[in-house]
């Protein structure tokens, strides 16, 4: 295989970057640090995962509206809001996600059971 001279034209066409970046945006976590720290989240997970995720989750029965979905991805637990048509609105990393749910069990009246963890992976490349 002999590599092109530099500065020499491809015949192969080039992508359009912004085409590129919009293909799989990252979705950071939302969290704005009102629960903790005061500093918002810099942590971030592509948008295809997420999405494939939500999309799992409705397609088992899970989810019939717009609601919340944990998901595993990578061995942590994210927190997501899934939206009926099949866009995820926003995301909590595995640190936030676990002060949100602490801070919604302390809310909770008696005897109502926290969504759950899920019990399996996402098997994705991202």
């Amino acid at each position: 295989m002999q590599l092109p001279v530099k500065g020499t034209r491809s015949d192969r066409p080039c992508p359009d970057l912004g085409q590129v970046l919009r293909l799989d945006r990252s979705l950071r976590c939302v969290s704005s640090g009102y629960l903790s720290d005061g500093c918002s989240c810099r942590l971030s997970i592509p948008g295809s995962v997420v999405t494939a995720a939500w999309r799992v989750e409705r397609e088992r029965g899970g989810a019939c509206g717009d609601r919340f979905f944990h998901f595993a991805w990578r061995g942590d637990v994210w927190l997501a809001y899934g939206l009926r048509d099949g866009r995820v609105r926003g995301v909590y990393c595995p640190t936030h996600r676990a002060e949100r749910d602490e801070h919604a069990s302390l809310n909770e009246p008696r005897g109502s059971a926290p969504e759950s963890a899920p019990t399996h992976e996402l098997a994705l490349i991202a």
